[in-house]
């Protein structure tokens, strides 16, 4: 494993990058009436924004510290490396929101080694706020200016009726087990909402917006510095471990008052 200082290094770097790729992200969506859309499938979008984000991500990574790994969402089908040592970024996580001008998108980075992610960020550039982690240091807010960072704490609820929960799903098929579960919820007496982007989600469960989110098939991109702010901010998450790193896996995090609710709803048939 990395010593403390090169994590530390890595930590750094991820909030600098975030922060940077989301100024870039949000240049273009103030003028994205001028992107070209295009699809890799049914209601999921790229766009140039999406490609051009990443490679500034990948390029100021690679000169900070060119022996790491790189996998993006926009070159994951190319990966063939394990997640050792590695670079996992979502560029803009949220894209069919960022199209049509809904101001809920981020940019992911997480950094992992041997399967465990060891540094999180996540930038809201609309919101002009970077939540980040690094193993062991806790899970942080920066926001606008030069204040102090805010530290972050899930939520103190004990019970699921009342509690605040984010439930997503793919837009480009129908998940049968996504209405079980949207049911069960409903039946529990728990708010849901669904804006339509995970990492985004993981990151306000980590600052105490909202109790828990579900997600029924999430990649590593998505996921990997959200549940990392998570669990830096007290929080619980089910284990996720997609069998390969392009693979997908239901993903499920909480505050730890909630947690045993949760995932027993989250896996009901």
């Amino acid at each position: 494993m990395m010593t403390m200082n090169a994590t530390a290094a890595r930590h750094a770097a991820a909030v600098r990058i975030a922060r940077a790729a989301g100024a870039r992200a949000l240049d273009h969506f103030r003028r994205r009436a001028l992107l070209t859309v295009e699809t890799k499938g049914v209601v999921d979008y790229v766009t140039r924004a999406d490609r051009d984000v990443e490679q500034f991500i990948r390029h100021e990574l690679a000169a900070a510290f060119p022996d790491d790994a790189f996998l993006g969402e926009e070159t994951a089908a190319a990966y063939t490396g394990a997640l050792d040592r590695c670079w996992v970024v979502d560029p803009i996580d949220g894209t069919h929101n960022f199209v049509r001008g809904v101001p809920y998108w981020n940019v992911s980075i997480a950094y992992v080694e041997r399967g465990t992610t060891c540094v999180g960020a996540i930038c809201d550039p609309c919101a002009d706020e970077v939540y980040h982690a690094q193993r062991g240091g806790g899970a942080w807010l920066a926001g606008a200016g030069a204040g102090a960072d805010e530290r972050l704490h899930c939520t103190e609820a004990r019970e699921l009726a009342g509690s605040f929960i984010a439930l997503g799903h793919h837009d480009r098929f129908v998940e049968e087990h996504y209405f079980v579960v949207r049911r069960r919820l409903m039946e529990a007496h728990v708010a849901m909402r669904n804006f339509g982007s995970a990492a985004l989600h993981l990151a306000h469960v980590a600052s105490g917006r909202y109790d828990g989110a579900i997600e029924m098939e999430l990649s590593v991109w998505d996921a990997a510095a959200g549940l990392l702010l998570v669990t830096e901010a007290g929080g619980w998450h089910a284990p996720f471990a997609p069998a390969s790193p392009t693979a997908k896996l239901t993903c499920v995090a909480s505050a730890p008052g909630i947690a045993r609710a949760v995932e027993a709803l989250a896996r009901a048939a």
